[in-house]
């Protein structure tokens, strides 16, 4: 069967007119006779005469001899950088390592012509030690040989692999890959996966709304009187961090005429630390509207994935959107789940992960456009690398009785003073969200009594927010 037949019945959607088939005939000729030639004794060096030398895609040690991991982390560095910046979606390649044999397949491209990744591989036989030999399997699959160890193969039907891709290619190895094979690697995935040209480059928006992060506009509704309470917390703020952002020359002015060598003494870095629920976000919130800034909030899920040197990564796309963006605010959520302390046996991704962190906050990287803002429960657990690099750290307690008086009454309006001071006294140790979620309960279930036609008010009693107070608190919430 020759390469005519084998891929000529699938690829009935895209059946050439007649005006191409003559080039299409030449383009299969030329593919076999450039197989044939390579297996010759004396191969002729014509077939390859134009083919320039590949200029290095990377560095490494031993280029002859590159382990699973690092090979994996090789390719999809690359194969990230391809695309970033772009809103295409492209296929995410897939490793496997099985008995010291190593795979990578990825989706192809569905107008992608078969051929150009033939010869793309043929004219590469030149790096390998063997020539490729050509086999094929039943009508929908291709396989090339580049050597005793070392193989492709070019699926032409959907793989249980990848269902959302009719063409796949898989690249298999016995033992470690060589640098020359990880290129052919790059290279066939840029080749099979080409960018829409027509398609813009994707905004910081997008970029980042493609990792599930959230970009919150200023919103001035959110003022410094919508967080309860927290005056002394509001009052540092406002001091140390929200005028030096509003009036930058003036710290520029005082840092050139005290320092020998310039350098910025505005806050560039800051901790917010206390339990959970205690205003940390909503802080974030504020400070965003009241300096005219985006709000960036990073949840852990959105950095953190299983696979090799992807944590980092994102965390590094993350800190270059933000710096494109423009002025912002970023909110690294649970920021100790990044960063545990090094003397905690961290696992290596969390290592790296903090590499890039400090690297991005106090180092070459940093933007002085962007505030970064970590939130953590458990500063004791930080890594004192990173805990050096906050300017400012901020305490979120939870409220006391005088600051629960005024979060009861920023959702209890109807409730008079002897209500809500009942309240605020019998809610030590619950924090600043717990009361409005109790106070929400309340809400519903008197709604639900009107609905039942249960009661004639209009707002709910004080009976209800002390019964929900009391179940929270029995519940341990």
């Amino acid at each position: 069967m020759g390469i005519k037949d084998l891929f000529g019945k699938k690829d009935k959607e895209n059946k050439p007119e007649d005006s191409d088939k003559q080039l299409q005939d030449e383009k299969e000729n030329d593919l076999e006779s450039r197989i044939e030639d390579s297996n010759q004794d004396e191969t002729s060096d014509q077939t390859l005469k134009d083919v320039e030398e590949p200029t290095p895609l990377f560095s490494v040690d031993n280029p002859d001899k590159i382990n699973y991991h690092q090979s994996k982390d090789i390719i999809d560095k690359s194969i990230k950088d391809y695309s970033l910046d772009y809103e295409d979606k492209l296929p995410v390649p897939k490793f496997k390592i099985d008995n010291n044999k190593s795979s990578v397949s990825f989706g192809l491209s569905e107008n992608i012509n078969f051929y150009d990744l033939l010869f793309n591989s043929v004219s590469k036989s030149n790096t390998f030690d063997d020539k490729p030999k050509l086999r094929n399997f039943g009508t929908d699959t291709l396989y090339l040989e580049m050597n005793k160890n070392f193989s492709i193969c070019f699926s032409n039907h959907k793989h249980f692999h990848w269902d959302e891709y009719k063409k796949s290619i898989e690249f298999t190895k016995q033992g470690d890959f060589t640098s020359s094979e990880i290129e052919l690697i790059i290279e066939t995935y840029r080749i099979g996966n080409p960018l829409a040209k027509e398609k813009h480059r994707a905004t910081p928006q997008e970029r980042l709304a493609s990792l599930g992060i959230e970009i919150y506009e200023p919103d001035t509704r959110f003022g410094w009187d919508y967080l309860s309470g927290y005056e002394e917390v509001k009052q540092e703020i406002q001091d140390t961090i929200i005028l030096s952002l509003k009036n930058p020359e003036i710290y520029d002015k005082i840092a050139n005429g005290t320092r020998r060598v310039y350098e910025s003494n505005k806050p560039k870095a800051i901790l917010f630390e206390g339990p959970p629920g205690t205003g940390k976000t909503t802080t974030a919130r504020i400070m965003a509207g009241d300096i005219d800034s985006h709000l960036i909030y990073v949840p852990i899920e959105s950095i953190m994935t299983k696979w090799y040197g992807e944590s980092e990564r994102n965390l590094a796309y993350i800190f270059h959107a933000a710096k494109d963006l423009g002025q912002s605010i970023l909110f690294l959520d649970e920021i100790d789940s990044l960063a545990t302390s090094r003397d905690n046996n961290i696992h290596e991704a969390t290592r790296r992960v903090l590499s890039v962190l400090l690297r991005h906050i106090d180092g070459f990287e940093q933007d002085d456009r962007t505030l970064i803002i970590g939130a953590t429960n458990k500063k004791n657990d930080l890594d004192p690398a990173l805990l050096s690099r906050f300017d400012l750290s901020i305490n979120f307690p939870l409220p006391n009785e005088s600051e629960r008086y005024s979060i009861f009454s920023g959702y209890a309006k109807h409730l008079d003073t002897t209500n809500l001071e009942y309240l605020a006294k019998n809610s030590e140790g619950i924090s600043g969200r717990n009361i409005k979620d109790i106070c929400e309960h309340a809400e519903r279930r008197h709604a639900s009594n009107i609905i039942q036609n249960k009661t004639d008010l209009e707002l709910p009693p004080l009976n209800l927010y002390r019964d929900t107070l009391e179940l929270r608190k029995n519940n341990g919430i």
